[in-house]
């Protein structure tokens, strides 16, 4: 009786280590996809900057810019819903497993090597792949938001000087995969290349923590 109590005891201290290690989790990524989205209104103030300069520079019209950028826009719009509802769906399965594994411990016959070792399965195996997942997805949205906003810094240091060209160069590299790429296109391309880098370096706090 007593060495099943102790396995009960055992567990219970288990879970709620997993219980405490997906609250802090939980929090860094709440965290994080906060400060992500606390950026939309700048972003939007940065759009508007770009369009009023282009249509005073090339006369370029309000409907034709919006049209011109708007799969930019809406990749954006996707990408932060996809990373919402990662990390709405991320916390919802942890809080379920927690119950779960609650359950196994008070309304089982009674807790086991085998039930402990079932539990440490569940922490260290799909608890992980969870927390990668919604990782993945907050480091895209980061990422494309970066691009995006540095794109658009470029934009508006060129002031009312900016051209047709630039602000063509500057969609065609942020949707760039392969093929033909002209030397501007590079250098932006470049750019990015060091914002992927500064996003995966943020991120390795986490990874940190989440290991």
């Amino acid at each position: 009786m007593k060495a099943r109590e102790d396995l009960r005891e055992l567990a219970n201290s288990i879970i709620d280590s997993y219980e405490m290690r997906v609250s802090t989790v939980s929090t860094l990524m709440n965290q994080a996809y906060h400060f992500l989205n606390s950026f939309q209104t700048e972003f939007e103030d940065m759009i508007i900057r770009v369009r009023d300069n282009l249509a005073k520079a090339e006369s370029l019209r309000k409907k034709d810019f919006d049209r011109m950028i708007s799969d930019i826009i809406e990749g954006r719009r996707v990408n932060k819903e996809e990373a919402r509802q990662g990390l709405k769906l991320f916390q919802e399965q942890e809080e379920e497993m927690i119950t779960r594994l609650r359950k196994i411990i008070l309304n089982g016959k009674g807790s086991s090597v085998e039930d402990i070792n079932v539990i440490k399965d569940d922490i260290s195996g799909r608890q992980k792949e969870r927390e990668k997942s919604i990782i993945k997805a907050l480091k895209c949205f980061q990422i494309e938001q970066e691009e995006l906003m540095t794109a658009l810094k470029n934009l508006l240091s060129k002031g009312e000087e900016v051209k047709l060209k630039d602000f063509r160069i500057m969609l065609k590299s942020l949707g760039a995969q392969q093929g033909d790429r002209d030397e501007d296109l590079i250098k932006m391309l470049d750019e990015f290349e060091v914002v992927r880098d500064k996003v995966q370096t943020q991120w390795q706090t986490v990874a940190r923590v989440s290991n």
